[in-house]
């Protein structure tokens, strides 16, 4: 019975030759393995995130897709949801409103008053108009002031108090007078106090926009519509 040939080891059955060719190609095979993976890495690393959601349509059939699809139906709100959204909307829009009106006034304020000598020299003015009137007035309180006080010495010359009756006319006018002038100095001495506080206001809110120009234009709030009952 004829022993089986044994088969030599590899070492001694390939040539030298042939066992470097598969060496090169166990080699590049695992090269281009390497890469390909890495390729498939850094691909999932930049791919897009998509969100995958579970939604129904208007008839109910449950959906699998992304949450931009126009399938996916939103089930009207109740009353009390939709009454508590209206409100929140309302309020967003009247904040807005104010944040729009208060730009306009900030422009219109930048643009009369570009710098403080300007914002000084509209100050001035406007008090000076009032510091004018409120001279006349005391000038005119001080003329009645030393006409109470001849009427009066005039008024010593009848002790019992028996006065003509055109000198107690006079002096009775002279009182009003002088009531009245006195109420017109303390009105326009108001007036001016008010107008300090006006430019003082306004030269606060000045300083900021100087400083910091007008604000951040308003971002108008989104209007959500309900969506319609299915058909």
């Amino acid at each position: 019975m004829h022993r089986l040939a044994q088969r030599p080891p590899p070492s001694e059955a390939e040539p030298p030759l042939l066992r470097g060719v598969c060496v090169q190609r166990r080699v590049a095979v695992f090269a281009a393995t390497v890469c390909l993976l890495f390729v498939s890495v850094a691909g999932a690393a930049d791919a897009p995130k998509t969100k995958i959601l579970t939604c129904r349509d208007a008839h109910g059939r449950p959906l699998i897709t992304d949450p931009s699809d126009p399938r996916c139906y939103t089930p009207p709100l109740t009353p009390d949801q939709l009454a508590k959204q209206e409100e929140e909307q309302r309020i967003a829009m009247e904040k807005y409103r104010e944040c729009m009106a208060l730009q306009r006034a900030d422009q219109t304020l930048l643009s009369r008053y570009p710098n403080k000598a300007k914002h000084d020299a509209a100050r001035q003015a406007a008090l000076a108009e009032i510091e004018a009137t409120l001279k006349i007035s005391q000038a005119r309180l001080e003329q009645l002031l030393v006409e109470r006080q001849r009427l009066r010495n005039e008024a010593e010359f009848y002790p019992n108090g028996n006065l003509p009756a055109k000198l107690k006319r006079d002096i009775d006018s002279n009182t009003a007078l002088i009531n009245a002038q006195t109420e017109a100095i303390a009105g326009q001495k108001d007036i001016a106090a008010q107008k300090t506080a006006f430019y003082d206001d306004q030269l606060a809110r000045l300083n900021v926009l100087w400083q910091q120009g007008p604000g951040r234009g308003c971002v108008q709030p989104r209007i959500v519509k309900q969506p319609e009952p299915p058909r």
